[in-house]
């Protein structure tokens, strides 16, 4: 039933775009969005595309590798006040050289600069330097934020260099699946001057370090040893947005000519010279000629240094233009793997272990899951499962569909299995992954052994809870399919952790269970990074997913042999849902009656349970 409008969305929205923030506008407004999707259309739209385009600086995050970072304050007069000990490490104790007083008198004029710094070995490091303002925004150590704080003029001087932090080149390595010592020579690779060297430095022979290195290209889909080095920092850097038009960085940072600039983006995204020429109808020669200029200006001699230096100068970059910079939690239980497909689309997933366990396949939600909690991890190992969490197309570091979406994440499941060496898996899914997980049942029929579905997203334009923010906004969205893009952009933009806290603490205001499990030490943190996690790079993956629903998704034939759950969480149940997914073959149906949209926080064991005894009944069959 629609509530009247007391004043249009659309200007709420546009009110709310000069402090930044208008996402506030639908969490104020929330019961209106529906009727203005259907009333005001048009202004709607454009309001919304207007939000959509907000200023990165505004309200959206990069999430980076704390201990990448090396950081120092710099008084006023130029002298270094406190550093930590990378920065020591890789600079010594002075700002004295004319990379580092160049940057910091940058700074001083524009709040922020960044560039290249002269690391004490003589290797060239990402830098960037911060007004105290601008800085605080930046993870830093409490002693260089009380230290910028007491004094305005003072400044901060960092170096960003993921290539010397060997935990992150062995995480990297792991996620392509690399044997011990493919890794060894992947991670040597990052700064040895060539192969020779990094089979000396590893110890091995070349032919050996030559044959394990082309294995390790196949895994990470490389065509050639800058290619795994890129994907190795890709890996390496963190979670951030698209990153800036690398041409920009090379002019900004390097001191590039447009046409080296341009010429060197092409290069650093994975062209050959060849292909880089061809792309920008000139002559090969030419462009190795502005390569060559590039890597002098840059201070490097060698393709793979200048890859690993773009990768890393660009996130300094986009690091300065979003509003905040979040630290990656370290603490993580789950192991990330990369699967790649024929076509070399890239399937991310958090292995939680054991190996020796059960697989299920543990779907994330709407916006979360990627991280499950630990009492529901637990309690799943203690019934002898191993919980596998894919992340569907455009979600976290899987690549966007480029076709069929469900068809995509279908088989997407598919490679998963074949990469981890797995026959078949069980599926527990919640929320939005309803469409994923039924698509790979009826794709991949043999390879399902049980599955439960909890809270799952209904067929059809049925929204379940239309008095809630997500109910109305998914209303509105089944209303007008055709804001779902922008509507999509406009909530990546504001990803700030307050933004995103206030919008998860307002979403579970009004379900008890829900708002009890927000109240409990480090959960609202763990699920503000979860989000800010599965919506850094695009937000292509929800927008393809809430267009497939806006549009009225059908679930796929089943064949009959699988046995299935439907839970329904009490606090959203509608009646009804035997009929709505009875084109299910023998499903049973059931309802957790206190239960929330954070069931796996507030009912751990009692979902494990459920779920162990359900996908019992496969093996006693």
């Amino acid at each position: 039933m629609l509530r009247k409008t007391e004043f249009p969305l659309s200007e709420a929205l546009r009110s709310r775009l000069a402090d930044g923030r208008p996402v506030e506008a639908m969490l104020e407004h929330f019961q209106t969005i529906e009727a203005s999707a259907i009333r005001e259309p048009e202004a709607l739209a454009a309001a919304l595309e207007e939000a959509a385009r907000l200023d990165l600086s505004e309200a959206l995050f990069t999430l980076i590798p704390g201990q990448a970072l090396g950081v120092a304050v710099v008084g006023s007069g130029g002298q270094i006040l406190w550093a930590d000990a990378s920065f020591r490490r890789w600079f010594g104790d002075e700002a004295e050289d004319a990379a580092a007083r160049r940057l910091l008198r940058l700074a001083a004029k524009a709040g922020q600069a960044s560039g290249l710094l002269e690391a004490i070995d003589g290797a060239v490091i990402a830098g960037c330097a911060a007004t105290a303002d601008m800085a605080l925004r930046w993870p830093l150590p409490a002693e260089a934020r009380a230290l910028l704080a007491e004094a305005p003029r003072r400044m901060a001087l960092l170096g960003f260099a993921p290539s010397r932090v060997s935990d992150l080149a062995v995480r990297a390595a792991e996620a392509f699946g690399l044997t011990p010592l493919e890794s060894r020579l992947a991670e040597a690779l990052l700064d040895a001057p060539g192969l020779e060297a990094a089979a000396d430095r590893v110890g091995v022979g070349r032919e050996t370090a030559r044959d394990a290195v082309r294995s390790a290209q196949r895994k990470a889909g490389a065509r050639r040893t800058t290619d795994l080095v890129r994907l190795m920092l890709d890996m390496m850097c963190g979670d951030q947005p698209e990153p800036p038009d690398l041409a920009e960085v090379f002019v900004a940072t390097f001191g590039a000519t447009p046409a080296e600039a341009r010429a060197a983006a092409h290069f650093a995204r994975g062209l050959t010279a060849r292909e880089t020429a061809a792309a920008m109808g000139i002559a090969e020669s030419t462009v190795r000629g502005q390569l060559k200029a590039v890597y002098a200006k840059a201070g490097v001699g060698k393709a793979k240094d200048f890859v690993r230096l773009a990768a890393e100068a660009g996130v300094l970059v986009s690091m300065s233009r979003t509003s905040e910079t979040v630290a990656q939690d370290e603490g993580l239980a789950g192991r990330l793997r990369l699967a790649l497909r024929p076509d070399g689309r890239r399937v991310a997933l958090w292995d939680y272990g054991p190996r020796g366990g059960k697989p299920v396949f543990v779907t994330h939600g709407t916006i979360t899951g990627r991280t499950l909690p630990p009492a529901f991890t637990a309690a799943l190992h203690r019934r002898g499962y191993r919980p596998i969490v894919p992340q569907r197309p455009g979600f976290g570091l899987t690549d966007i569909a480029t076709g069929d979406y469900v068809e995509t994440a279908a088989d997407d499941m598919a490679q998963i299995l074949d990469t981890l060496r797995l026959r078949s898996v069980s599926l527990l899914t919640r929320d939005d992954g309803a469409a994923a997980a039924l698509a790979f049942a009826a794709r991949h029929p043999g390879r399902v052994r049980a599955g439960m579905l909890v809270h799952p997203r209904w067929p059809g334009l049925t929204v379940r809870s239309p008095d809630t923010i997500m109910g109305s906004v998914s209303r509105a969205l089944v209303a007008r399919p055709e804001l779902v893009a922008s509507f999509s952009e406009m909530l990546r933009r504001q990803t700030r952790t307050d933004i995103v806290a206030g919008i998860v603490k307002r979403i579970s205001q009004r379900i008890p269970a829900d708002r009890d499990v927000i109240e409990r030490p480090g959960v609202l943190a763990s699920l503000v990074r979860d989000i800010q996690a599965m919506a850094a790079r695009t937000s292509q993956g929800f927008a393809q997913e809430q267009n497939l629903y806006a549009r009225g998704w059908r679930p796929p034939s089943l064949a009959a042999g699988t046995p299935w759950l439907l839970v329904e969480c009490g606090s959203s149940a509608m009646p009804g849902v035997e009929a709505a997914f009875g084109m299910i073959p023998d499903a049973r149906f059931a309802v957790l009656p206190e239960a929330g949209l954070l069931v796996y926080h507030s009912h751990p064991e009692t979902v494990a349970e459920l779920f162990a005894g359900h996908a019992g009944m496969e093996t006693a069959a």
